[in-house]
């Protein structure tokens, strides 16, 4: 990143950050929508810490070096979730872990974490191996995919299941559109739209949106109505909430139990998902890594399906997800307020000021990546000497992602079984729009042709 310019003769708690080059009243606004990774890009150029002005959202100050990342998400005292995501996904996710604080994130953290330590994972990893062959197996008289869609589908399906003890109809219940209609408002050019009109302001938008939460509300209600009125006993994430009880022996609220798997549901299926969507988009243009994939599979798994035992040996598979997600971070900035005025990287922010640490910079930074635009797996190979933040697509600190196991165990065990069977042929235009907003995501279907590979031996060529 460029070097911060101090001026010495101005006092310190004067000195405000860069800011990038704007238009004046809407500032940023109209290059946030035309697109949002490129007007980070630009902005990270002025230096560590650089503020943008956006229309309906106020003075935002991008993060861009690992040291002020990890600042702002471990620094639990100067930072707290932003009121921008508290307005943005209050709603959906009431208080579920991903925006709840202090006191009730500590005790809900603490009930939730044993559903994800890793031999739970590793029961988990059946039921992922289970719906990726079935997936596997559908794709055998399928010509074309929506990759996106392929990969969230499989990934709720995993979830439901291994989580919730569940199953659901992705197709039937209408998900996808579900889902599409929950994210309308964080694309790049309905941001500005969605910060000027309240919520309450029944313009088409926020009606799709209101409905997609009745919608997904109404799959949590199954859930939880199924579990209560049935005889049968589970030792899954949905018991361990009905069952969960405070050191007082209160138990949680329906209300909290309704946030927690509302948050699961979004959150845990659709991450995964974007990983392992751009990992297929990457993979297919760059046959010689799929070539080392291929070899590496053929080697550790002599062709049979593989299993949790597997993965460790899977370590160029896993190279892959990492370098996919350093490219594309699913989660590409994470929002925090300032909770007082303070010094941030020798610059002077007020209290309440919205502070993004952005993988989106930070992971494409010159000086801590080589050739940091192209995907080259192998550069997570061995020890890595760069700083810890350099690298957070699950994010860091107190607050890093709960499932980060089970998303990396779920990506291996996808990718290695489908590209076992199949090679994807890309047939989009490799120039793809993004919305680098609360996730990073293609604006338009990526459609892959699937061919299938030799059984007898795995190769990267078509039959």
């Amino acid at each position: 990143m460029a070097g911060n310019n101090l001026t010495e003769s101005v006092p310190m708690h004067e000195i405000e950050p860069p800011t990038h080059d704007g238009l004046p009243l809407i500032g940023n606004t109209h290059q946030l929508i035309r697109e949002q990774g490129g007007l980070y890009e630009a902005a990270a150029e002025h230096g560590d810490l650089v503020q943008l002005k956006i229309l309906g959202m106020g003075d935002m100050y991008l993060a861009n070096a690992p040291e002020l990342v990890a600042e702002v998400l471990t620094d639990t005292d100067r930072f707290r979730k932003s009121t921008l995501s508290q307005e943005d996904l209050s709603d959906l996710l009431g208080q579920g872990l991903v925006l709840s604080e202090g006191d009730l994130w500590e005790r809900q953290r603490q009930r939730i974490q044993p559903a994800f330590y890793m031999n739970r994972i590793a029961d988990y990893a059946d039921t992922m191996a289970e719906e990726t062959l079935a997936a596997a197996d559908a794709w055998s008289d399928t010509p074309t995919v929506n990759i996106e869609d392929e990969m969230k589908a499989l990934t709720l399906r995993i979830l439901i299941k291994s989580i919730f003890g569940s199953d659901i109809n992705y197709a039937e219940r209408g998900i996808r559109e579900t889902v599409n209609k929950l994210q309308e408002p964080g694309q790049p050019a309905k941001q500005p739209i969605a910060r000027m009109v309240p919520k309450w302001v029944p313009i088409p938008m926020w009606r799709r949106y209101k409905q997609g939460i009745d919608e997904m509300e109404d799959i949590v209600a199954e859930f939880i109505e199924a579990r209560r009125s049935g005889t049968d006993d589970h030792d899954d994430l949905l018991s361990l909430l009905l069952a969960a009880r405070d050191e007082d022996g209160e138990s949680m609220s329906e209300k909290l139990v309704r946030d927690e798997l509302m948050t699961f549901l979004l959150a845990g299926h659709e991450t995964t998902a974007t990983a392992l969507t751009f990992t297929w988009f990457l993979l297919a243009q760059h046959p010689d890594v799929e070539q080392k994939l291929v070899t590496e599979l053929n080697e550790v798994l002599n062709g049979k399906p593989p299993t949790f035992e597997d993965l460790s040996d899977l370590t160029y598979t896993e190279q892959i997800l990492r370098e996919a997600m350093r490219l594309y971070p699913p989660v590409p900035q994470i929002p925090r307020d300032t909770t007082e005025q303070i010094e941030l990287g020798g610059y002077s922010l007020p209290a309440g000021a919205t502070v993004v640490a952005c993988q989106w910079t930070v992971h494409r930074d010159g000086d801590l990546w080589e050739s940091p635009q192209e995907f080259r797996p192998e550069r997570f190979a061995g020890e890595d000497t760069r700083p810890q933040f350099a690298y957070f697509p699950f994010g860091g600190g107190p607050r890093r992602c709960i499932g980060q196991q089970f998303a990396i165990v779920e990506g291996k065990l996808i990718l290695a079984t489908l590209a076992q069977r199949y090679h994807l042929e890309l047939i989009s235009d490799t120039d793809i729009d993004l919305s680098v907003s609360i996730t990073t995501r293609p604006l338009d279907p990526i459609k892959m042709r699937v061919k299938h590979r030799d059984r007898r031996k795995i190769t990267p060529q078509a039959e």
